[in-house]
């Protein structure tokens, strides 16, 4: 039986790219490991319940000011404000962790938390680095979609993209690799050669989707390993009276969710409202709206492997988090991007054939509706939820997320 180790689970960005390294820690806590979360206080209430240890990163006024940067929800300067907000955080993981006076057998990360990573390199600590989505994994044969007016790229031969991939590593370098370099400079580390190898140095890389979703890549990283998608979590908290009651009065609703993070919702709000009356539907709304009547609900928060299998669609903003969820549950997506890895999950999404979407800035009451009532009556997109929900129930990738992350940490016992 291995000895338990002390690891280091570093979290960055908002709550679904948290909760599938939480997912995780908690496989690694049931092999009795011993757990230390680096989150923002703005999340400990996920972490404290699992009675791990905390280190704060940053301060909830810092959060929230990058959150409510009007920047973090459009397509190009969304990803500058994160990749600002990184390098930002960089001093603050080492302050926090030097201070801690913790010592680690495996640090485990995305690259958002490059900056707990490179402290961890620094010490001699193995390192796991996490990939959530192919939007992470850059390759030449299957490009991600970074933004809609980049779609052209995803048409271009190998040649062409190895050759772009080098001019953004190029005009990235300057701007973004160089102060993360500096940074690695004050820890005795090596400069990195290029933007891309913030997603690709680490002792061995998680990939948490399946193949199914994204197949692999010949120029993925070798040692990469593709593990599917982190599920079944947990079952989440109980709906509640309000939503049950809701549940019961009629027909199945529709879900509509804009993400856990995003505060801006007032457009997206008012789509739902209108698309639902005009469809004679109901709905419920997940997020920061309160006037809510009868036939739509409005709430703060509903677990939703409790809630979409109860739904006859969801209207999401194409998180990963929200979309796994949706593939388990089997229902219909209909999927609404503005930023980050949104596009290219929502392209992903339309290929297996589970759902459509909608430009946010095409959207409307009559485009809205028009699309979940094309939605909801397909059969071919019905036949896709079914086999999306087969696959995940019959995946179980947590033992071999938590067999790699033992072999690595005994690497570095080794060395």
């Amino acid at each position: 039986m291995q000895k338990p180790l002390s690891i280091l689970v570093a979290l960055f960005g908002t709550e679904g790219d948290m909760r599938p390294l939480l997912w995780l820690a908690h496989g690694m806590a049931a092999r009795g490991h011993r757990i230390t979360v680096h989150v923002n206080p703005r999340y400990r209430s996920l972490v404290e319940p699992h009675g791990y240890r905390v280190i704060e990163l940053g301060t909830i006024e810092q959060f929230h000011a990058v959150l409510n940067d009007p920047r973090m929800w459009t397509p190009v300067e969304g990803t500058r404000l994160v990749l600002e907000s990184m390098i930002d955080a960089y001093p603050l993981y080492r302050e926090s962790l030097d201070a801690s006076g913790e010592r680690f057998d495996l640090a485990i990360g995305t690259a958002l938390a490059s900056g707990a990573l490179a402290w961890a390199e620094g010490r001699n600590v193995p390192r796991l680095l996490v990939a959530l989505w192919p939007y992470g994994v850059r390759s030449a044969y299957d490009c991600p979609l970074y933004a809609p007016p980049l779609a052209w790229l995803g048409w271009m031969p190998p040649w062409f993209l190895r050759a772009a991939f080098a001019l953004t590593d190029l005009l990235a370098g300057r701007e973004f690799l160089d102060p993360i370099n500096a940074h690695r400079t004050t820890l005795g580390l090596r400069a990195l050669p290029s933007f891309d190898a913030l997603t690709r140095d680490a002792d061995a890389i998680a990939a948490l989707f399946p193949s199914w979703y994204a197949k692999p890549q010949p120029d993925w990283p070798a040692h990469l390993a593709q593990l599917g998608f982190p599920w079944p979590q947990a079952p989440g908290p109980p709906l509640g009276d309000a939503i049950e009651r809701f549940l019961a009065a009629g027909e199945a609703p529709i879900a509509w969710t804009h993400g856990s993070a995003n505060v801006q919702v007032e457009e997206f709000a008012r789509a739902a409202r209108g698309a639902t009356r005009r469809l004679r539907a109901r709905a419920i709304f997940v997020g920061p709206v309160q006037d809510g009547d009868a036939d739509f609900l409005c709430v703060p928060y509903a677990p939703f492997d409790r809630l979409l299998p109860r739904c006859r669609a969801v209207v999401h903003h194409g998180g990963i988090g929200t979309t796994v969820q949706s593939f388990a549950a089997g229902t219909p997506q209909l999927i609404v991007p503005r930023a980050h890895d949104q596009f290219d999950n929502a392209v992903r999404v339309e290929r297996i054939g589970a759902g459509a979407q909608v430009a946010f800035r095409r959207l409307d009451v009559a485009g809205a509706a028009a699309a979940l009532r094309d939605l909801t009556a397909s059969s071919q997109v019905r036949a896709a939820c079914r086999r999306t929900r087969a696959l995940m129930a019959a995946e179980s990738p947590l033992p071999s997320a938590c067999d790699l992350a033992e072999r690595i940490a005994g690497r570095g016992a080794q060395d």
